[in-house]
């Protein structure tokens, strides 16, 4: 895959992590809440982070848009969106999270498009990380 394909990639990647935040990202007690809820999730899920539980997921973003900005030190940059991946669909394993600033918790009843979204464009920089990684072998193999 040419570079100016690969370099697609990292913007296909960015313009769904946008319409992941346009979404709404999951369901608690049965309320899935409005759309552009994954705005306000990834506004404000950084103060979740300190409370812990499903809160720990948001640490995906920090390391996705670390991945977008590193795509020349390509191996760097998939150890971030591998890790990024990781830390979104380990969202499935929570039961529960907060959902208000009182610190009350939600049963986690159900996952909207944003999730999926989400999770999709840490995959394609994934992909683009292997592809290009591959064809840095290649290059090296030729000569």
């Amino acid at each position: 895959m040419k570079l100016k394909s690969r370099n697609t990639l990292i913007l296909i990647s960015i313009l769904i992590f946008i319409i992941a935040c346009s979404q709404r990202i999951y369901c608690t007690n049965g309320n899935c809440g409005e759309n552009w809820s994954g705005l306000a999730v990834l506004i404000s899920g950084i103060f979740g982070v300190f409370i812990g539980g499903a809160c720990i997921t948001w640490l995906a973003n920090p390391l996705i848009f670390i991945s977008w900005l590193t795509y020349r030190k390509t191996k760097f940059s998939l150890i971030m969106s591998i890790l990024a991946f990781s830390f979104g669909i380990s969202f499935l394993f929570f039961d529960e999270i907060v959902i208000n600033e009182a610190g009350h918790y939600g049963e986690i009843t159900g996952y909207e498009i944003g999730f999926y979204l989400w999770n999709l464009s840490f995959i394609i920089m994934i992909i683009r990380n292997i592809i290009s990684l591959k064809n840095k072998k290649k290059l090296y193999l030729s000569w």
